[in-house]
């Protein structure tokens, strides 16, 4: 039951997506972009109806059905975890997959603002899906890191 508590984290995820999203929407003209921390981090409001960092995997429908099966794959990996810390970083996931989707779903194609880089050498602009997913990531792989070493002593002290 504890763990299911975690699936706190995607409401909260995608009510700060939505929030986002909505002022930048309402705020922006689309191509604007307004400097925040000088050159580095600005926010420019695009829309991105391809995949992921804007790689073209096929239109929008292919897009679609791909982010639906990680979806349900990341969802799948959730309910059989027996650990925390893959579990928490599987929520983060699934939020942010959950904003992107509604994105999909609603306007064919996702909002993207957060503009990062220096000069002319820019990350893809994201959102907060976007950097939802990518923490949940990075998390799990360290669970992924920590579980191994664990395995591998366990297995050092069998001998």
């Amino acid at each position: 039951m504890k763990k299911y508590l975690l699936l706190l984290f995607p409401v909260v995820i995608v009510f700060l997506d939505r929030f986002s999203k909505n002022w930048i929407v309402g705020s922006y003209y689309y191509g604007e972009s307004e400097p925040i921390i000088g050159n580095f981090l600005r926010f420019t409001y695009i829309r991105n109806p391809n995949g992921v960092f804007g790689i073209h995997i096929g239109g929008r429908n292919v897009s679609l059905i791909l982010t639906i099966i990680a979806f349900l794959l990341v969802i799948y990996l959730f309910i059989i975890s027996h650990h925390t810390l893959f579990s928490l970083s599987l929520s983060f996931i699934i939020g942010g997959a959950m904003g992107n989707l509604w994105d999909r779903f609603i306007y064919k194609e996702v909002v993207d603002f957060i503009d990062m880089g220096i000069g002319h050498y820019r990350w893809f602009t994201f959102n907060i899906a976007d950097s939802f997913v990518v923490i949940g990531i990075i998390l799990a792989l360290i669970f992924y890191i920590m579980d191994s070493r664990r395995s591998n002593a366990e297995a050092e002290i069998g001998k």
